[in-house]
């Protein structure tokens, strides 16, 4: 555990820290100014998390700072000492001051006040990405590769995984389940997953949606077959999200489901994909966002599926964050920091990565496809893989 703060200046890294950057508020150095990899930050509290992994080494671990300071308050990197683990997954699960990670198959609890380990678990398979509710944690497991599918559930106070649901494989084609979402409504808890059933060649697919009762212990219901534009749209549904008794999904097109029937009330196709490798679909107050790889930003109806605004935007792009009806992405396609108004799709801010020079040393600091947005100040944390970067819009 460390608690030295790192220095914001690198005479070594060849920036110039003279120079003010429009918007950027702060700035320091993740990994004494070599290139690294960062998942999506957490805010707690005062504390903001980052999950950080060396590009060259791949030696993951995870820094806490005080949100108003910048101060480092604590590193943990206990998988990586005792097992060689890499970065982690892109979703974890804060609860009653216990952080829980994941990296593939081992599982953490960790003391968010002093970074020390509380319980530690370790699978005999397991999905780097964890998503919880409250007390209960739940992530995805593969006894065999493809093949039998299970989604378990723990408790953030030990982390004893037990099994919830199970898919198998009963026939030739592989079997799949997806992230599960989870979400209160009407005063019971649900997880939403997606199930499926492929096999390369010829290339099939048939996909469902699926409500499970996490308070009444039972599957709701599961869907038909959700529709595809063609064999090749990808299965839908990384990162479900839930709003005003709709869950929606999206691949090249975007998905609405009714929480009581599992019923398709829309869906709308448009090509490439809303659920690249940083973005997925995001929404709040009756209306869904969603960043088209293809360089466009929409937002419809959550109910009816009306196209509310399509703006141009980034491409490839982080996942979409929304604060005092202003929406907040970065672009690693044309490395720019964008910020929209929620509500009609009008760019109210276009600012280029601080310290990227074309031709130089410099050259890879790109805007990673990570960000959170703190909902009490609206600044925005994000990388640019050398430095936590804290932008704040006026």
């Amino acid at each position: 555990m460390s608690c030295v703060k790192q220095e914001s200046t690198n005479p070594s890294d060849g920036i110039d820290y003279s120079v003010d950057k429009p918007f950027l508020k702060e700035k320091i150095l993740l990994n004494n100014g070599e290139l690294c990899y960062a998942e999506n930050p957490l805010i707690d509290g005062d504390n903001v998390i980052y999950f950080i992994e060396d590009e060259i080494t791949g030696k993951g671990w995870i820094n806490a700072y005080d949100k108003h300071t910048l101060e480092l308050i604590w590193t943990w990197n206990e998988a990586h000492q005792q097992f060689g683990a890499k970065g982690f997954g892109n979703l974890s699960h804060i609860h009653d001051g216990i952080l829980c990670v994941t990296q593939s198959n081992l599982s953490y609890g960790i003391d968010i006040s002093n970074g020390n380990t509380i319980w530690h678990q370790k699978a005999e398979s397991g999905q780097s990405t964890l998503t919880g509710i409250g007390d209960k944690i739940f992530k995805n497991t593969h006894e065999v590769f493809n093949a039998d599918a299970n989604l378990r559930v723990a408790s953030t106070e030990d982390g004893v995984w037990s099994e919830l649901y199970s898919v198998y494989q009963d026939d030739s084609m592989s079997v799949q389940m997806k992230t599960a979402t989870l979400f209160e409504w009407q005063g019971k808890e649900y997880a939403t997953f997606i199930t499926s059933k492929w096999q390369p060649f010829p290339s099939i697919e048939h996909t469902w949606l699926n409500l499970y009762s996490l308070t009444e212990d039972r599957v709701v219901w599961q869907s038909d077959t959700i529709p595809l534009h063609h064999v090749l749209s990808g299965t839908p549904g990384r990162h479900p999200v839930f709003c005003d008794g709709q869950i929606l999904i999206g691949n090249g097109g975007v998905y609405s489901y009714d929480i009581e029937d599992g019923r398709l009330e829309w869906w709308k196709h448009y090509g490439n994909t809303f659920v690249g490798l940083g973005s997925y679909l995001h929404a709040q107050d009756g209306i869904v966002y969603g960043n088209n790889e293809d360089g466009y930003l929409a937002a419809w109806d959550v109910h009816t599926g009306d196209e509310i605004f399509n703006v141009e935007s980034g491409g490839l792009c982080s996942q979409i964050q929304i604060c005092d009806n202003k929406l907040y992405q970065t672009s690693y396609s044309k490395n720019v920091f964008f910020v929209y108004d929620s509500s009609t799709g009008e760019k109210l801010y276009e600012v280029n990565a601080p310290y990227y020079e074309r031709f130089t040393e410099n050259d890879r600091l790109f805007f990673e496809n990570v960000m959170v947005v703190d909902p009490e100040t609206c600044l925005a944390y994000t990388t640019d893989k050398m430095h936590l970067l804290v932008y704040e819009f006026e």
